[in-house]
């Protein structure tokens, strides 16, 4: 794993503390926080925390977000409950300016371009996020997974980009964790990407695809490899009441080895049409007739119970609520067909959400970390896509062709997929479960490498 310079020297202004780190131990993590609605965002803050402290144990990961507050999250790893520091910028002209991101990039250029030694440290001891940039071992972003791209609006990737500039400024580089590269509709999304590629430590990508359009953007380099999805590392954690309507007995006959249990998550950004609300993603597929035929030849074996799995928890009246969006759902269906629809009802975080799909014995979805807290307990799962990250990701454990592109195809060809797969679910389960403990082997073996790195340069 190559190191930047930059980082190296970072890193050597400290003494060794021993079994990895030196003295300054906070790793920050950014663009993935533990209080968002968005459990796959939540899926990816919790999954890097426990991969930094398994990767470097003395090692003090901490979260550099954008949040109201600065109050830490608690995170439950195993039986032990870890309480994770903030670092808390905002947008919000009414926030202090210690805490704006505007007035964080705008000290961040002074720091950059005044290399004087009393002015940095002056600016690192005055401004909190120079000075969490400044003594931080690292500082890695990973962008919600998929946002290092303007497909969901390029305000959106400048705002993100936004985020990660001051950091670049203050330490010359920054760690780009395991996720999407691409794809960009302008020309200023490129060049911004490229500005920022070229300046990261390490670029983990975790998708093939990605890895190209890296190449195509900064040239080969031996800082961007593969890394598979940190969210296969993510731990199932049963909630302490799990609700549905109506009531589903996990110990009775309602989950019999007779019924056949299929989780269907339903993406309310994809059911709303997007942002925009006018079919944002450009999809051939019609997703809401989509939903109604695949449920309707699901339900088609008596056996089958259907479980409605949200995945991004909003108001009733946001695009981005699942609940709504599930509830829509099975009130369109049969009053003969809802006894066998339970909607997951209640709030549940990212571990618990995963122990509810864990549940099922075969598992549609649109959310991608869905489809990632599936698989990764080897179900098998059709991912319904929006975008090119599914195919790659889903590639990442050999079922690339287990994917419903809805760019491509019309809602009856997305159901008939869906089915051949689903009619094959027992063939494919054990081929998956072995293609899991090879991804998250590699998962676990980079992060390892990428701590070891910096262990090597205090040498």
């Amino acid at each position: 794993m190559v190191v930047q310079a930059a980082e190296a020297k970072a890193i050597r202004a400290t003494p060794n503390a021993g079994a990895g780190l030196p003295v300054r131990r906070t790793v920050y993590l950014m663009g993935a926080s533990l209080g968002t609605g968005n459990r796959g965002v939540s899926a990816l803050g919790a999954s890097l925390v426990k991969l930094v402290r398994l990767s470097a144990p003395v090692a003090e990961p901490a979260l550099l977000i954008g949040s109201r507050t600065n109050q830490p999250f608690d995170l439950f790893l195993g039986d032990r409950k870890l309480r994770i520091p903030i670092a808390n910028f905002r947008l919000s002209p009414r926030a202090r300016m210690s805490e704006q991101l505007v007035w964080w990039f705008l000290f961040s250029v002074l720091y950059r371009v005044v290399p004087v030694g009393w002015v940095r440290n002056f600016l690192s001891r005055k401004h909190p996020l120079i000075h969490a940039s400044t003594e931080a071992v690292m500082v890695g972003d990973i962008r919600g997974g998929d946002s290092f791209s303007d497909i969901y609006g390029l305000k959106n990737f400048l705002q993100g980009s936004l985020e990660v500039l001051p950091v670049i400024l203050v330490r010359g580089t920054i760690a780009l964790f395991p996720q999407t590269y691409g794809p960009y509709k302008t020309s200023l999304a490129r060049t911004l990407a490229r500005f920022i590629l070229r300046r990261a430590s390490v670029i983990l990508s975790r998708d093939c695809e990605s890895l190209a359009t890296v190449k195509d953007l900064i040239g080969e380099t031996s800082r961007c490899r593969f890394c598979p999805d940190v969210a296969f590392a993510l731990e199932a954690r049963p909630p302490k009441q799990f609700l549905t309507i109506p009531p589903l007995n996990l110990s009775t006959s309602d989950a019999s080895p007779s019924t056949t249990l299929v989780g269907l998550n339903v993406n309310g950004l994809m059911f709303n049409g997007g942002y925009t609300r006018k079919n944002m993603f450009g999809l051939k597929l019609d997703y809401a007739e989509f939903l109604a035929q695949l449920m309707q030849a699901l339900l088609g074996d008596p056996a089958v119970r259907v479980l409605l799995v949200p995945h991004t928890f909003a108001p009733a009246h946001s695009v981005e609520s699942d609940p709504e969006a599930c509830r829509k759902v099975r009130g369109r269906l049969s009053p003969e067909l809802q006894p066998r629809v339970h909607l997951v009802e209640g709030e549940y975080d990212q571990s618990e959400i995963k122990w509810v799909i864990g549940q099922c014995g075969f598992f549609v979805g649109s959310r991608m970390h869905s489809c990632i807290a599936a698989l990764s307990q080897g179900i098998p799962a059709v991912g319904v896509a929006y975008s090119k990250k599914f195919a790659g990701v889903f590639d990442s454990v050999g079922a690339a062709g287990w994917v419903v592109d809805g760019r491509e195809l019309t809602a009856e060809q997305g159901v008939a997929k869906a089915m051949e797969i689903y009619r094959r679910r027992e063939a494919l389960r054990e081929p998956l479960a072995e293609k899991v403990r090879e991804a998250q082997a590699t998962l676990y073996r980079t992060f390892q490498e990428l701590f070891s790195a910096r262990d090597e340069s205090l040498n």
